[in-house]
């Protein structure tokens, strides 16, 4: 059986979230979004206000795991793209993030990376698992009902 690893993919897409939160970071996004729709709404700059208030004064590694859970949703939606145009994809955790993180120069960017998406087109003649039957948790041990 051969071994596959992260470099036969066809792509890698690396997510990273931000290292922290600062006011640089949270006006940033505050003024683009301003910028873009053209206009500023009382509410959004309460909202600018009460984050500016709290995020820049948490500890760093509490923001990055706050802004790793935020990078996961541009993860889901990479994977759901795929999924619909039947390109092959599969979510990595558990990879040297520092070794990322130091290849791609994340941290210059005040970054950090949080999961890894390859994709591609799998070899089916050469993947053993292709035709083995999937094995997956029932409904009932998964899913905790709460009525």
């Amino acid at each position: 059986m051969e071994s596959i690893t992260v470099t036969d993919c066809s792509h890698l897409l690396v997510f990273a979230a931000w290292d922290t939160y600062s006011e640089d970071r949270i006006n940033y996004m505050f003024d683009l979004t301003n910028e873009i729709r053209g206009f500023k709404n009382e509410g959004w700059e309460k909202y600018r206000q009460q984050l500016l208030g709290s995020y820049p004064q948490k500890d760093e590694e509490e923001n990055f795991n706050h802004a790793a859970k935020q990078a996961y949703i541009a993860f889901t939606h990479a994977l759901i793209a795929a999924a619909f145009e039947e390109v092959d994809a599969t979510p990595m955790e558990g990879f040297d993030a520092e070794a990322v993180d130091e290849i791609l120069g994340l941290r210059e960017k005040g970054l950090r990376s949080t999961v890894l998406l390859p994709v591609g087109y799998r070899k089916s003649t050469e993947d053993w698992l292709v035709n083995l039957e999937k094995v997956r948790k029932s409904t009932e041990k998964l899913v905790t009902v709460v009525a």
